[in-house]
């Protein structure tokens, strides 16, 4: 006979464990990764003129994913440590006509995205550019160039935490990726004058990017599913002996979830039982985050309405505690056999004694009664 039985779980019955205990944390590494991109705006005899490339790419940068071996994954933080340095330069020119000078500025944003996790660096960085001069007269045609001008390199420092929700896209044995972007990149060039002959402008702007990025992964042991709080048991036999018929029988045993501060909690999540199962009741109850060093005590019976040998098998059905990434978690089996052999109360050696005295007795009334 085979019983397969899936629990309830049973709220307020344990101690929570909960995601918010001590963690172990381990890395990807940090992976750096360094990128450029540019922008240039041209104008022609007017007083300015703009142009953009906006979400220009940076880099790409492939962070190693968590081993689920280690333990359930519970969070994971991307820490990004980085500067960004910008390089104006420009040109200007012009045919006979009044003088003017050619200059230029340049402003950009950063941003990092991955699965489930972004940093914007919304405030705008800028530079403004030097200036040239284009004498005045009958020149003919005459140019002037300004820059290269660098700024001061710009720390671009974040830690972004991944939404829980995308957690297991950061499991496996390969990589995840992280895109370094400049949501804003644009650069304005300008003329003091536009009167005379054609004139024009041009302004180049660059953002030099370049830093280290790593995936700190915050973790929890698996559960350590045991029948002996003090060393690894998964096979538990209760023997109840030879026990008389219509008379109670029940032995104690208890489930376990072996202690480490950094350990994650455990569930009871269902029982499959096989053999004499209708002779006993194992007194199991579904049990959800039991937590490190913790136990549930339970109490089986062996049902002695009839007589007999008996015995019963009951494979446990537990996993790692329903929290942090789901791909992590971990299932265990653990086995608990019962036996017992339940046998008729005899009839004691007087009551046989009582009952012959008697038989005798009516025998003799019967023949007083003959004669």
């Amino acid at each position: 006979m085979s019983t397969n039985f899936q629990l309830t779980a049973v709220a307020g019955l344990l101690a929570v464990s909960g995601i918010s205990q001590a963690a172990l944390t381990t890395s990807s590494g940090a992976v750096g990764f360094s990128g450029s991109a540019s922008v240039s705006a041209s104008g022609t005899s007017v007083a300015s003129a703009s142009n953009s490339n906006n979400n220009a790419s940076i880099a790409n940068v492939s962070l190693g994913q968590f081993n689920a071996a280690n333990g359930v994954l519970t969070g994971v933080d991307l820490q990004l440590t980085s500067n960004r340095l910008q390089v104006i330069d420009g040109y200007g020119y012009k045919n006979n006509g009044p003088g003017r000078d050619a200059s230029g500025s340049g402003s950009s944003t950063a941003a990092l995205a991955a699965i489930g996790a972004a940093a914007n660096f919304s405030t705008a960085i800028s530079q403004t550019g030097g200036a040239c001069s284009l004498a005045m007269g009958p020149t003919g045609f005459t140019e002037c160039s300004w820059g290269p001008n660098s700024s001061a390199a710009t720390a671009t420092n974040a830690t972004a935490s991944v939404a829980n929700s995308n957690l297991d896209d950061y499991v496996g044995n390969g990589s995840v990726n992280a895109a370094l972007s400049l949501p804003t990149l644009q650069a304005t060039t300008t003329l003091s004058r536009t009167q005379g002959q054609t004139s024009g402008s041009t302004t180049h702007y660059s953002v030099e990017w370049a830093g280290d990025l790593q995936a700190n992964y915050s973790y929890l042991l698996h559960a350590a599913a045991s029948f002996d709080g003090s060393s690894v048991s998964n096979v538990l036999t209760l023997d109840f002996g030879n026990v008389a018929q219509n008379s109670a029988a029940s032995l104690n045993f208890a489930l376990f979830n072996m202690a480490d501060a950094d350990r994650i909690g455990l569930d009871l999540d269902g029982v499959v039982g096989s053999g004499d199962t209708a002779a006993f009741e194992t007194g199991l109850s579904a049990f959800a985050d039991l937590a490190q060093g913790g136990s549930q005590a339970f109490v089986a019976n062996l049902l002695t309405a009839n007589t007999g040998a008996f015995s019963a098998q009951y494979l446990l059905n537990l996993s790692d505690a329903d929290l942090g990434a789901g791909s992590t978690r971990q299932t265990y089996q653990l086995t608990l056999n019962l036996v017992g052999n339940v046998s008729a109360v005899p009839v004691p050696g007087a009551v046989w004694l009582f009952g012959s005295a008697l038989a005798g007795l009516v025998g003799v009334g019967r023949r007083k009664q003959t004669y």
